[in-house]
């Protein structure tokens, strides 16, 4: 029986560096939930994707493998480097503060916001001029944006034969915490009976009235005390059989997952759409991009619409350091530059949906995707979402696409293999396209 259901969502920019360690047999690099298997089985790449329980195995027994592995390895190396650059960083600046001005010279101010003395500047240059020029790097770097991973989205991508697992989740939700002991009211102080409370009887009269007072008001707050401790507990004990009654439901549900996972996989739309949009959401992205998707014909086909970031979301300028070491030359990247590191990563936004699509559900054997855009129709002065590519691809023709050695891939090569629907200049240039229909 066909099926069909669509989902929308946003998938939120964010690079993720994590290491993990699973057993004395493995060691873990890279990207959450990635590590690295060695065993008599051979070495497997296992990539787990936090919160879905799902994770993909791939056979690494070759060279091409082996560079991925050392490329995330570097990877990791370089940002702990990085961190600890910028540790060092700060506590060498902690008593000035640089400032870039608009034509790419720095100012630097002591802490009260003055610019440093002559002699100040020079003893600056020659005791921390390291430091100085890693911070202008630095500005370099921010004003030249994340380029290398905006071009090279693609690269991340699962290899669309790995074999999708499923580990048992644990339940997430916290158990209910013992309501903290709190101790009893203290009675007052009963009042000394006074020398003329002795002699008179209407002063022994009110000294036993404010005993009676006293002890009539402990055994009122004994009585509240009492009542809140109890509804404190009868809370509590309401909370934590609610929490059983959740996990156990859940554990019920994981087990089940567990035992029937391939089953739910290739049949059970809603278990495919939860798992599909799960891997969607945790990918790592540099820019909010916006994903809507069907899955049609028993799980064998999906259709793909993608809100593509806007070119003007991508980096506009580009710095250097200049020669003399002391200040940044910033120009406007130059119009075709900025084109084409937008072509690249817009095939690298389809080239890497379309990878993971197929690698999280085996059942699919091809996948319509189509992305638009935002622009300015300066004919009637409207914006209009125009396509600006629409690809039909196969996963047999996709899976002959060497996935070890992605940094040898062009994505907007690799794209064109697929039968498509394109209309881009030399130079980058997108003219808008009719996408193919949707499927069914």
């Amino acid at each position: 029986m066909a099926f069909r259901f669509r989902k929308s969502f946003k998938i939120a920019p964010g690079i993720r560096v994590n290491v993990g360690k699973n057993g004395v047999s493995s060691i873990g690099v890279g990207p959450r939930g990635a590590s690295v298997s060695i065993g008599k089985q051979g070495i497997y790449s296992n990539v787990g994707i936090t919160g879905t329980g799902l994770s993909f195995r791939s056979r690494m027994d070759n060279g091409g493998d082996r560079k991925r592995l050392e490329r995330e390895e570097k990877r990791l190396l370089k940002a702990q480097e990085k961190l600890r650059q910028l540790e060092r960083q700060h506590e060498a600046l902690s008593k000035v503060t640089l400032k870039l001005d608009e034509n790419g010279s720095i100012d630097i101010v002591n802490s009260f916001g003055d610019p440093l003395s002559r002699s100040e500047l020079k003893m600056m240059w020659e005791q921390q001029s390291d430091t100085i020029l890693n911070w202008l790097q630095d500005q370099a770097d921010e004003i030249n944006g994340d380029v290398e991973l905006l071009e090279n989205i693609y690269q991340e991508t699962t290899d669309p034969n790995s074999l999708p697992e499923y580990s048992i989740r644990e339940f997430e939700e916290p158990k209910p915490k013992k309501p903290i002991a709190v101790n009893g009211p203290q009675k007052d102080s009963f009042p000394k009976l006074g020398f003329f409370a002795k002699l008179f009887k209407s002063k022994r009269e009110a000294h036993q009235k404010q005993l009676e007072a006293i002890e009539e008001k402990y055994k009122n707050d004994v009585e509240r005390w009492e009542k809140e401790k109890s509804r404190h507990h009868s809370a509590y004990e309401n909370d934590l059989k609610e929490w059983k009654s959740q996990k156990e439901e859940f554990d019920k549900k994981q087990k089940h997952i567990k035992e029937n996972f391939e089953v739910l996989l290739r049949e059970d739309p809603n278990f495919m759409e939860e798992m599909l949009e799960g891997v969607l959401n945790t990918l790592s992205w540099p820019r909010e991009t916006l994903i809507s998707y069907e899955i049609d014909h028993d799980g064998q086909e999906v259709w793909v619409d993608v809100d593509l970031p806007e070119i003007e979301d991508l980096p506009q300028k580009v710095a250097s350091i200049a020669a003399s070491g002391k200040k940044l030359n910033v120009k406007n990247k130059p119009n075709k530059q900025l084109q084409l590191e937008y072509a690249k990563h817009i095939h690298g936004i389809a080239f890497r949906i379309a990878g993971t699509i197929f690698a999280t559900l085996p059942t699919v054997k091809g996948i319509i995707i189509s992305g638009y855009s935002q622009r300015l129709d300066p004919a009637t002065g409207k914006v209009n979402d125009d396509y600006l590519y629409s690809f039909k691809i196969e996963k047999d023709s996709f899976s002959q696409i060497d996935f070890n050695a992605l940094e040898a891939v062009d994505p907007i090569s690799a794209m064109d293999l697929f039968e498509k629907r394109k209309k881009m200049t030399g130079m980058g240039i997108f003219k808008a396209i009719e996408p193919f229909a949707k499927l069914g």
